[in-house]
């Protein structure tokens, strides 16, 4: 058996995989410095250690960072004693950079060309710039000469970045607003992207101008918002004659675009056929945990993807391993993860204090700590080694079951015969968590209500497949669930089972009565009253739905025929008048 990697909680194969590259695993960390001078300690396991490490040893290969030209507007908020007057300025950024280069670390340095936040509806020129605002040729001077004095220094001090952005979201265009209010954007000096791309080019051309004579040759990255606008976002860009770059980025939130993980996939894979020779990269997402606010500062990104319900940690995690692997199996060159330490504390933004991704970031909000089962292990390597790996998920209906020492599973089915995976309470009584195995894998396992490998389930024989004692699972290609009622062969949720471990000629429950069991090719099914419209579904032990059957209206009796079933043990769910009953039988066997 060959398994690739484990992890709590609910994937894919590969298509069109890109080789050669690096696949950055990176997050955002402009608000760090600020969140420790704000009395954050980030910790993991309970002990403080420096932020920047516990990201670097979770598999962060890249952090972006921010820079505002002037953030005097900082200047007035008033923030506990010790913290600075400004943060995302040249010199909080080198800060940023020197930290994550120390912790073995590359880097995006973010460009916003503004004096704050820069985002689709907000690209505010610096007010150093106002005085050619409506100048392009001094305009673009200013954007050539202060982008090359920014690179020269960060050179000469050893924090050239691997990677520069030019431009954040800029959606509609850069460097074209001159005023602000309540801090919304307001007149506009031009929606021209001939102008646009002449001021993206002042910067592309600074970028490689100080390249030629440095050791870091930065990729030169693009950014814009949502996966609609993305093919006619980069075909405009280049046909206006922006083509010097490397990184076709983009952000995508499920939150504000829509969309799916698999609607992603096909806009990188359409990206990337539509402009062969650059590579496309999520340069800004990110994903919920809780639904909590902990703060005074409102949350956003407050919207879940209703695949991955319930908002837990956990599903954050699975959310995110899912989300990159799609994103390298459609040929992307990495994720980054916006603001995951923006930690909840006394300091103010603009619009309040505390932290508006409190319920985003990686650390517990009471005590700054590492959450071992949230999304924070999305960056570890082993989740994306083998993509030719299916995703195999475990639940139990733990009803009636004592929990109050966990729930597990256990078997061989991470490479060792007492590998011990904790679930997740995904509601209703229901644990589950997921792993990658390899299409042909085959193994046992069994739920546990406490880590202590003796204090098991009681398998029946009929669906204890595996010595006798455990249950069996056998892996395809496609992602399977293997889901069941604790101690029974039945799935999680049913109530009106029959059978009770016994295997004859047939059995009827609450007026229905199926015939022959095992059965060979024909099953029957006969009712003491008519059916009402019925629909058969035949279920293999993982709930996946093997052939449907409609019984038709006032029929007392109707015959299935199962004979290209594989042999093996199955459901018979049968719906009728708002009624479901469900009938174990065995195809095909010589019990």
């Amino acid at each position: 058996m060959r398994l690739q990697h484990f992890l709590l909680l609910v994937f894919f194969m590969p298509n069109h995989i890109v080789t050669g590259q690096t696949f950055y695993r990176g997050n955002d960390l402009s608000y760090v410095n600020q969140m420790e001078d704000c009395g954050a300690v980030f910790k993991e396991n309970g002990i403080p250690k420096d932020v920047y490490q516990i990201f670097a040893d979770h598999g962060t290969n890249l952090v972006r960072v921010r820079l505002w030209v002037d953030p005097v507007w900082q200047n007035s908020l008033v923030q506990p004693e010790g913290v600075k007057l400004q943060y995302s300025d040249f010199e909080d950024v080198k800060e940023t950079i020197a930290r994550s280069k120390a912790a073995g670390m590359e880097v995006m340095l973010d460009f916003h060309f503004s004096d704050m936040w820069a985002d689709p509806g907000r690209q505010v020129i610096p007010s150093r710039w106002l005085g050619v605002a409506n100048d392009l040729a001094a305009l673009k001077d200013s954007v050539y000469n202060y982008t090359t004095a920014v690179l020269t220094e960060l050179n000469a001090d050893s924090l050239m970045p691997g990677i520069v952005k030019i431009g954040n979201e800029t959606n509609d265009g850069i460097l074209k607003h001159t005023t602000v209010d309540n801090w919304n954007a307001g007149g506009s000096v031009s929606s021209s992207w001939s102008r646009h791309a002449q001021l993206y080019n002042a910067a592309v051309q600074a970028v490689r101008d100080v390249s030629q004579t440095t050791s870091i040759k930065p990729k030169i990255a693009l950014h814009c918002a949502g996966l609609n606008i993305l093919s006619w976002w980069y075909n405009n860009i280049i046909s206006n004659g922006v083509t010097d770059f490397d990184i076709m980025g983009f952000s995508y939130y499920y939150a504000w675009h829509g969309g799916s993980i698999s609607s992603l996939g096909s806009a990188i894979r359409s990206l990337l056929s539509a402009h062969p020779g650059y590579e496309a990269m999520v340069v800004e997402t990110g994903y919920l945990w809780t639904t909590q606010n902990y703060d005074a500062l409102g949350n956003i990104v407050t919207t879940p993807d209703p695949a991955y319900l319930p908002v837990i940690p956990e599903k954050q995690l699975e959310y995110m391993v899912d989300y990159t692997r799609e994103v390298k199996r459609s040929g992307g060159s990495g994720v980054i993860f916006w603001e995951p330490a923006w930690v909840s504390t006394p300091c103010r933004t603009p619009w309040g204090q505390g932290s508006s991704h409190d319920h985003l970031v990686f650390f517990d909000p009471v005590n700054t700590n590492f959450m071992e089962n949230g999304g924070g292990r999305w960056m570890e390597p082993q989740f994306y080694e083998d993509l030719n790996t299916v995703k195999v998920i475990f639940k139990v209906d733990m009803s009636g079951q004592d929990m109050s020492k966990g729930v597990y599973v256990a078997g061989d089915i991470t490479g060792g015969s007492d590998t011990l995976l904790t679930m997740a309470d995904i509601g209703d009584g229901i644990y589950s968590c997921f792993t990658y195995l390899s299409p042909g894998d085959s193994g046992s396992f069994i739920f546990l209500n406490d880590s202590n490998l003796t204090a098991s389930e009681t398998v029946p024989s009929a669906c204890a497949l595996w010595d006798g004692i455990k249950r069996k699972y056998t892996i395809g290609i496609a992602n399977t669930t293997y889901a069941y009622k604790w101690g029974t062969c039945d799935p999680p949720g049913s109530t009106s089972l029959i059978f009770d471990g016994k295997y004859d000629s047939g059995h009827s429950v609450s007026g229905i009565e199926i015939y022959p069991n095992p059965v060979n090719q024909l099953l029957m099914i006969r009712s003491t009253e008519r059916f009402a419209g019925a629909r058969c579904e035949i279920l293999d032990l993982s709930g996946r739905n093997m052939m449907t059957e409609y019984i038709e209206p006032k029929a007392f009796e109707v015959e299935v025929d199962v004979d290209e079933l594989p042999s093996g043990l199955y459901f018979l769910k049968i719906k009728s008048a708002g009624t479901t009953t469900i009938v174990k039988f065995i195809h095909n066997t010589t019990y």
